[in-house]
């Protein structure tokens, strides 16, 4: 959104549990966006009430490293970053799996009549639940999920689905929790290999959406089901960014 990219990092950490990482990175440079990564630990994913990041109980933030996104086109570009004293480079290019919609960066956006919903989700009312959120990728019907919440233990947790779309604003996918390689290992064996990463399923997701930016996430996770209300995290307001 605007000069500010907010990056989400699903990975694993040194014992091959998936770990996520995020960061507000500022533009420094043309298409060169640096920020501090944090690691946090926050209450389990199906705490209710789930208190909001900085109340008592909420999540907690811990600096862990830097990163740094180069950009050399709208497709390809590196993510350098040190994490706990590890420093690495890695290539990146954007992952494409159905056709590309195309996004407007605006000044006063109506998210409402958006016709994708590709965007960074978060518990309604704004704010509420901060310390988790849903990255919604959607190409053409399909829409990929990442959802960065905590485990039972209150140690980061990310799930991730492939939603296609079922009905008129409606998308249902399978949830999976994967295991892999350490975020440092070298080489990183793609997922399928040997030694790879690996996914379980461990329940269901279904995003329904009333406009462009109100909707529910219904999800089943090891038997537990909930219902949680999301709109779109505006992080540069009141600019934001409309994908059709």
């Amino acid at each position: 959104q605007g000069d500010t990219i907010f990056a989400s990092w699903f990975t694993y950490d040194l014992m091959g549990k998936g770990l996520w990482l995020v960061m507000t990175a500022a533009e420094t440079a043309d298409g060169v966006y640096a920020g501090t990564l944090y690691q946090l630990t926050g209450p389990a994913f199906d705490a209710v009430p789930f208190p909001s990041m900085g109340s008592p109980g909420g999540a907690v933030a811990t600096s862990v490293g830097t990163g740094t996104l180069t950009f050399t086109d709208t497709n390809d570009g590196s993510f350098a970053y040190t994490v706990n004293g590890i420093a690495q480079t890695k290539s990146l290019t954007r992952q494409v799996f159905g056709p590309l919609p195309t996004c407007v960066f605006g000044s006063q956006p109506n998210f409402a009549a958006a016709t994708n919903y590709q965007d960074l989700w978060w518990a309604t009312p704004s704010g509420s639940e901060s310390g988790w959120g849903v990255n919604l990728t959607q190409q053409g019907d399909t829409i990929f999920a990442t959802w960065f919440t905590y485990d039972l233990d209150h140690t980061p947790m990310w799930l991730a689905a492939t939603a296609p779309k079922t009905a008129p604003g409606t998308y249902i996918g399978t949830l999976y929790r994967l295991t892999g390689p350490p975020f440092n290992a070298v080489p990183f064996p793609p997922m399928g290999s040997p030694g790879g990463a690996t996914g379980t399923a461990v329940g269901t997701a279904t995003f329904t959406f009333s406009d462009g930016n109100t909707g529910t996430f219904a999800y089943t996770v090891n038997a537990e089901t909930q219902t949680k209300s999301i709109t779109r995290e505006l992080f540069q307001p009141p600019a934001g960014t409309v994908c059709q």
